[in-house]
């Protein structure tokens, strides 16, 4: 089995196991939070939505090997093709996409009922154009002030798209493609001017929520932003969420009260999904917690050693987007959970329950593990020439003492 997965599985093993860990961590995760659900809408069978995320965890990992052997160079040729079908989708989600939830993010594939998210294809589409664009105006010694335009005006026209249904996804779009950017060498006033604009975008929009009707969530926007502002001042039914959640990660304490144990489990709303983490810190405790956000940290830590092992901009910059994408999300879904951040929709990648968040997270994965793979397979295809050179030499030499 170890040189079966050694063979099919290249890139660096530290992410490899990343990914094995917080696939357990999914499913026992998922079976206990989702056991009373189960049963209740699914004749008795509690294990049926454990099943489930087993099934889109083992078809995402059979994407990650087959994306982690993709040459980097097929991925940049087809940046625009990936960004503008994401474009047209999240315009079709725009006007006609299915609600759940309370937002329409879905759309409905024809023939076979599947429902998915473009926005979760929009993100890495326009992180890989965004690579490709500053790849493309890296010059020795000169800002890349040529990549902030055209990467600019498609961060944009994706970010507000997503935005009049998923502000914080929105907003991640738009603060890791700065990020890249700032890495990327494009001038900080031209970064630091388009964040005052995004703020004063976002503070409008949450101001004249209760004035608008193009807008649809708003005011859950305003609510949620006030609530965490305010909480002392907010009626416990609209911090419900968060009330619970805390309980949940309290009463966990160091070691947790142990698989399928979780209480908290029977009040959180969605606790398969947003408030996953909850579930993980009561039933695993602090340690428990701890093993997944170490997780997170040393993915990011990896990616940074990728990255500056890496002799081409595009795969370092895709990778080093990618990544913190990842991250963020994950951060950001884990302060939701503890009342760092207001309530937000994002989904603790390749943990929390569902198929497009799940799908769309190996991909990634692989396009990381791709570049990783070309990393080592360059860095050995030096080590041979070096060593090939070293014995060219010793034999040039023996064959000089001998004549």
């Amino acid at each position: 089995m170890g040189n079966l997965f050694r063979k099919y599985a290249k890139g660096d093993r530290a992410i490899w196991l990343v990914i094995i860990i917080l696939s357990i961590a999914s499913l026992l995760s998922v079976y206990s939070a989702t056991g009373f659900l189960a049963y209740k809408y699914q004749g008795g069978n509690t294990s049926y939505y454990m099943f489930k995320q087993m099934g889109s965890l083992a078809f995402g990992i059979g994407v990650i090997l087959f994306v982690h052997r993709i040459p980097y160079v097929w991925i940049a040729r087809f940046a625009y093709i990936g960004l503008y079908f994401s474009v047209f989708l999240l315009l079709i989600t725009l006007f006609s996409g299915v609600n759940l939830n309370n937002a329409s993010r879905w759309l409905t594939i024809p023939g076979i009922g599947i429902t998915f998210q473009p926005s979760e294809m929009a993100k890495l589409a326009i992180i890989i154009y965004v690579a490709k664009m500053l790849a493309q105006h890296q010059k020795e010694d000169e800002p890349a002030k040529e990549a902030f335009w055209p990467s600019m005006v498609h961060v944009v026209l994706v970010a507000g798209l997503i935005f009049t249904e998923n502000l914080s996804t929105s907003l991640l779009v738009v603060a890791v493609t700065v990020a890249m950017m700032f890495v990327g060498r494009v001038p900080f006033k031209y970064l630091a001017g388009t964040g005052l604009v995004a703020i004063g975008l976002v503070a409008l929009s949450i101001v004249i929520a209760p004035k608008v009707s193009f807008l649809p969530r708003a005011k859950t926007w305003s609510s949620r932003v006030e609530q965490f502002l305010n909480p002392e001042n907010a009626e416990k039914s609209s911090t419900y969420q968060s009330d619970q959640s805390k309980i949940a990660i309290a009463s966990g304490g160091i070691f947790g009260k142990g698989p399928g144990n979780s209480v908290q489990r029977n009040f959180i709303p969605h606790p398969y999904s947003d408030f996953i983490f909850a579930i993980i810190a009561e039933e695993y405790g602090f340690f428990g917690a701890f093993i997944i956000i170490i997780c997170y940290l040393l993915l990011l830590g990896r990616i940074g050693t990728m990255v500056r092992a890496s002799n081409r901009t595009f795969p370092a910059f895709m990778a080093f987007g990618l990544g913190l994408m990842l991250v963020s999300q994950a951060f950001v879904n884990m302060g939701v959970a503890v009342g760092i951040f207001p309530v937000t929709g994002q989904p603790l990648p390749l943990v929390s329950l569902g198929t497009t968040s799940v799908l769309f997270t190996c991909v990634a994965f692989g396009l990381i593990l791709g570049v990783s793979r070309h990393n080592m397979e360059q860095a050995d295809l030096a080590r041979q020439s070096s060593k090939k050179e070293a014995v060219d030499e010793a034999s040039l030499q023996t064959n000089e003492i001998s004549a």
